[in-house]
């Protein structure tokens, strides 16, 4: 769950004065402000869900035993399209227990949690239209977010751009002769005459759940209006970076036997403009030698921060031979 829970970050600039080996430094940290933290979205042919937790101190501990004190309840959310509008309903366990396990694991799937069942569904919440309200993202229209939670409210805006999709997807063996048990990826991409488009895939290995790895945005800076062949990397579940293996012999490489899928979406400016600051920052946690990145928020409003993005999705597989 740590990936789908965004805390924003303190960024501090320490000096140190050498006076010898033996002076103690002590660093008195401030507090953060407390802010609310908004990850949503909508896609073209999906309601909208949004997620809402409390910013944590960068170096405070997690309890991942407790996870649903992170979240914030009983907000009252609306998304309009300029002509229909619709207030979201907040789904927790409670809530869950009463829909069909069917509804619940699509619920999940929204935010990469990959479940069989309600009783699996952690304790967080999840705002998205109530079951008797359809209100679907629609190709080239604009949406608008508002949140209010106790006294702060929060507004973004976001689009939903026109399609793009891979041509083809197709493999190519792994370098290493020796191991032929996995291949790359690749998909073949047209990208359109006008500059400006902005991008993010998502991937998944046969039934699995939807999944991103540290680097899943790109523009057309350098490839506006060219047919090109992109590599797209097996997705990997960050929830726990300890357990990623970078071995470059495996990672990003799929198995020849999976069924590839992919979700190529074409997304807006401030939209590309988080995910590319975020997966930055995401890239120099650890490094002695990374700078700290400002992540871009698109979310207005004293106390809050975060993203509201939409998503021109489309979907591409590449069934093995």
């Amino acid at each position: 769950m740590k990936r789908y829970i965004y805390f924003s970050l303190i960024l501090l600039a320490i000096s140190f004065i050498l006076v010898s080996c033996e002076t103690e430094i002590v660093v008195d940290l401030p507090q953060p402000t407390d802010k609310i933290v908004v990850e949503g979205h909508i896609e073209n042919g999906l309601p909208p869900y949004v997620l809402l937790t409390k910013n944590q101190p960068f170096f405070g501990g997690i309890d991942l035993n407790d996870i649903g004190k992170y979240f914030v309840r009983g907000a009252r959310i609306w998304v309009s399209n300029g002509t229909d509008s619709v207030k979201l309903q907040e789904y927790d366990k409670s809530v869950l227990a009463l829909l069909p396990d069917s509804i619940v694991i699509a619920l999940a799937a929204e935010f990469g949690l990959n479940i069989t069942s309600v009783e699996e569904f952690p304790d967080i919440s999840i705002y998205t239209v109530p079951i008797n309200k359809l209100f679907l993202g629609e190709i080239g229209k604009t949406y608008s977010l508002r949140v209010k939670s106790g006294n702060t409210t929060l507004t973004a805006v976001t689009t939903i751009p026109g399609l793009v999709n891979f041509d083809s997807l197709f493999v190519i063996p792994h370098p290493n002769i020796e191991n032929d048990t996995l291949v790359r990826l690749k998909g073949h991409l047209n990208d359109p005459a006008q500059l400006g488009n902005y991008y993010r895939y998502f991937t998944k290995a046969n039934s699995g759940p939807w999944l991103t790895d540290f680097g899943t945005v790109f523009d057309d800076a350098f490839i506006n209006g060219k047919s090109f062949d992109i590599q797209i990397p097996k997705g990997i579940d960050l929830s726990d970076k300890d357990d990623i293996s970078f071995d470059p012999e495996t990672f990003g490489f799929w198995n020849k036997k999976d069924t590839c899928y992919v979700r190529l979406a074409v997304i807006d400016k401030p939209h590309y403009d988080f995910w590319r600051t975020l997966e930055n920052e995401e890239a120099n946690q650890g490094s002695p030698f990374g700078t700290a990145t400002k992540v871009l928020s698109n979310v207005y409003g004293k106390g809050g921060l975060g993203i509201w993005g939409g998503y021109g999705s489309s979907y591409s597989v590449y069934v093995p031979r």
